[in-house]
């Protein structure tokens, strides 16, 4: 899993035993953030207007539970706001059983409940074994961040980049298996994960709240997928690469559906090169998203990235990150983000973070989408 997964089960997370044999933990993370909309306009016009459900000036944080901020609403500080626990049971040195529940502020996905992000077993050959084997649910491992987007605490942002980050399916019920090695004689230690299942999302918030307004579903199934990655302590790359199949649908009165996406073939590609020396940052990721059936007139094909640059004074990370995503045909949908963050390391496993964003909407739609927007966040995010 990822590191900051590990770091959950660390000691550097004040772990809480709740059993005497030390088999039993339980450790948690929050992000309690709030934002606020300065100013925004659609299509060169600075008059309100009305996108879906909200009003706006407005812009969308988080498309995988559709965090909209409104300028009408001031600060809003129930759009990302959450509280994570993650509980893990040992029942032998190869054998061990994780599950992660969060509770979110806002959760149109699955009401006011908490939800369920990770439930899986863990195996390995042995206790000092290369492999690594799990079943279960995960969120899918698209992306850099993907794994532990919801712990804030793991990155300089108060969210990673939404112009990359946020799909309408983030989970996936299967199982994956591990490799990881040194490379040589060298300092780079390799990673070689590879991840197979599918999963179905019932009136997606994605779906339905952002693009149709009428109850949509979507199911990704068949999923492959695989990366590698390679680190030596200042450098960090990573290639992925994953395929399926999407069906998305709505359905229809009396009974019956309708089917917009019919078991679509789907690939999603990207890498990322990040660079951690001395008090220096780099972050870099670049994306590519192809649905694409000459037969079925079908050519939607995303490509998105992002490049971060920061540098650590003691307690302090600034930060300048430029984000984009765009369409390649016609109606485009495109966006291009600067942010200015700031995070604060001023206490053990607790981190304060201010961002500035500064966001255009390129899209070439006839009516007014999210458009253009200044979000001033602040966030108080940690581990437990």
């Amino acid at each position: 899993m990822a590191w900051a997964i590990a770091l959950l089960a660390s000691g550097s997370a004040a772990a809480i035993d709740l059993s005497d044999d030390g088999s039993l933990k339980l450790t948690g993370f929050y992000n309690l953030t709030g934002a606020k909309v300065l100013s925004g306009s659609a299509q060169g016009s600075s008059a309100p207007w009305t996108y879906q459900q909200w009003k706006c000036p407005c812009t969308v944080q988080g498309w995988e539970y559709a965090s909209v901020y409104e300028k009408s609403e001031g600060w809003q500080f129930d759009r990302e706001s959450l509280v994570g626990f993650q509980l893990k049971k040992e029942f032998s040195p190869t054998l061990s059983a994780t599950a992660q529940m969060l509770v979110r502020a806002n959760n149109p996905n699955r009401g006011s409940r908490p939800t369920l992000d990770w439930a899986y077993v863990t195996w390995q050959p042995s206790a000092d074994s290369a492999w690594t084997l799990q079943a279960g649910q995960f969120r899918i491992p698209l992306y850099y961040y993907s794994d532990y987007l919801y712990i804030g605490y793991a990155y300089p942002w108060v969210r990673p980049a939404p112009d990359v980050y946020g799909w309408p399916i983030y989970s996936y019920q299967g199982a994956n298996v591990t490799y990881r090695t040194q490379l040589g004689a060298s300092d780079w230690a390799g990673t070689f994960h590879v991840w197979g299942g599918g999963y179905t999302q019932h009136n997606d918030a994605y779906d339905t709240l952002i693009y149709y307004t009428t109850p949509t579903h979507e199911s990704w199934k068949d999923m492959i997928g695989g990366y590698v990655s390679a680190n030596n302590g200042v450098f960090d790359v990573r290639a992925m690469l994953m395929h399926y199949k999407d069906t998305t649908w709505q359905d229809a009165p009396g009974g019956g559906r309708t089917t917009l996406v019919d078991a679509q073939g789907t690939r999603i590609m990207g890498i990322s090169a990040n660079m951690d020396y001395k008090d220096w940052l780099v972050k870099s990721e670049l994306d590519r998203y192809e649905q694409v059936d000459d037969a079925k007139g079908i050519n939607n094909v995303y490509k998105y990235a992002l490049i971060g640059v920061g540098y650590q004074y003691g307690e302090w990370t600034p930060m300048y990150t430029f984000s984009r995503y765009t369409t390649v045909t016609e109606p485009i949908e495109a966006r291009n983000t600067q942010y200015l963050s700031l995070r604060w390391d001023f206490r053990k496993n607790m981190a304060f973070k201010v961002q500035y964003d500064v966001s255009k909407d390129k899209s070439h739609y006839s009516y007014p989408f999210f458009g253009d927007s200044k979000l001033l966040s602040v966030s108080l995010q940690g581990l437990f």
